[in-house]
């Protein structure tokens, strides 16, 4: 007797894709059980503040004192540049990397690489199969790994690839109609809150609207539940938290923004409340029409709109552009679109990617890659467009 509902996609386990994954659990165990060592370069850049951040808090100490971050980045992790990197990431990443201070850096740095590619492989398959594509999925797995954001983030050891999951992680858990843990999942993406100015607020808005209670209480007890595991720590975390994010609201960078614009052409004063005019009208959009709205697509849409408003941010930031990047070769590998526009689709996005790749040999200002997510978001409204004019057809 078939149970299935019409209508309902079906997807069998294939030996194939057991072997793979057994595969891939086995090299990681390996990997894990038999550490090795690793280019000091690799993995340890940005995760040294993370880490150095962590480890001041896991010993009661203000973690946003630069003067105590170059002690720690001098003395536990062999960093010997004149200057100190900050932290720039909010609590909830510093709850997740206390266990890694219980390791010497460079072991921890060596986890870390490893747990990110995991997070990774696990988020290119489960933002796939949110498409609607249950195959395949090594399209999937190369288009992450193949793009240029995710490879520097792995090598400079970010937790922006927590954000990615996180978005992944909330859509399977709402699909699965399992809401509190859609709202647990959610408050990863507070680790790094500028990726996600405008999804954020989105999501929790029509959790709202949809008066999906366990959702917002999901999130908030991930919050609440961080709060006291800080406080136990270091009862002084917030004013620490806050005073770090003043500090880096008061920096003018070169980003990939058009805060970062605006900064190279001598008009920097305003820039950083682009975002909020953003939001506002957003909300406002929303409000009006926000019942039509899948949540997918409102991923989608506000992760390249917010990656533009934003007032901070790096180039591999942009690695939350996988989102709508894999609908719109979801969209190319399901049919979709006729053959000459997937192949034309799949030309722009592999020669994007190489572009991003050339684009780094003279290691330009990170600034110069703003053209990214108004590349994507072009792509997309090509791919929407003929997508829907096929479907007429």
């Amino acid at each position: 007797m078939n149970n299935d509902l019409p209508g309902t996609p079906t997807h069998k386990i294939t030996f194939r894709q057991i072997f793979g994954f057994t595969l891939v659990v086995g090299v990681l165990g390996i990997l894990i059980f038999y550490p090795i060592s690793l280019p000091p370069e690799v993995g340890t850049l940005d995760f040294r503040p993370y880490w150095s951040s962590t480890y001041l808090l896991v010993h009661g100490r203000d973690f946003s004192d630069l003067s105590n971050m170059t002690e720690i980045a001098r003395s536990l992790t062999g960093w010997d540049k004149p200057y100190t990197l900050s932290a720039w990431f909010a609590p909830t990443g510093n709850l997740i990397l206390i266990p890694f201070t219980f390791l010497s850096f460079l072991r921890a740095a060596y986890y870390w690489f490893l747990a990110n590619i995991l997070v990774l492989w696990m988020s290119s398959i489960l933002i796939w199969r949110n498409s609607g594509v249950y195959y395949k999925v090594w399209i999937a797995v190369i288009a992450v790994f193949g793009f240029s954001m995710t490879l520097l983030s792995l090598q400079t050891g970010q937790v922006n690839t927590l954000v990615l999951f996180g978005l992944a992680l909330f859509l399977f858990f709402t699909g699965l109609k399992r809401d509190y843990l859609a709202g647990v999942s959610l408050a990863l993406t507070t680790i790094k809150p500028h990726l996600v100015l405008l999804t954020l607020p989105l999501l929790l808005l029509d959790s709202f609207r949809r008066k999906e209670w366990r959702v917002i209480g999901g999130f908030a007890s991930v919050l609440i539940f961080t709060g006291v595991v800080l406080t136990g720590y270091y009862s002084e975390w917030l004013m620490s938290f806050r005073a770090l994010v003043f500090s880096g609201m008061s920096t003018i960078r070169e980003t990939p923004t058009i805060t970062g614009l605006l900064v190279v052409s001598g008009s920097p004063a305003w820039g950083k409340w682009v975002w909020l005019g953003a939001l506002l009208i957003a909300i406002l959009f929303w409000h009006k029409r926000g019942k039509d709205w899948d949540r997918r697509t409102l991923i989608d849409v506000s992760v390249f709109v917010g990656l533009v408003a934003s007032p901070i941010g790096w180039s591999y930031d942009q690695i939350i552009l996988l989102f709508p990047i894999l609908r719109i070769l979801a969209w190319v590998a399901d049919g979709s679109l006729d053959r000459k526009d997937a192949l034309f689709i799949a030309i722009i996005i592999s020669a994007m990617y190489a572009i991003t790749y050339f684009q780094r040999i003279p290691a330009p200002s990170d600034v110069w890659f703003f053209w990214v997510p108004f590349a994507v978001a072009g792509v997309y409204a090509f791919a929407w467009k003929r997508r829907i004019s096929n479907s007429i057809i």
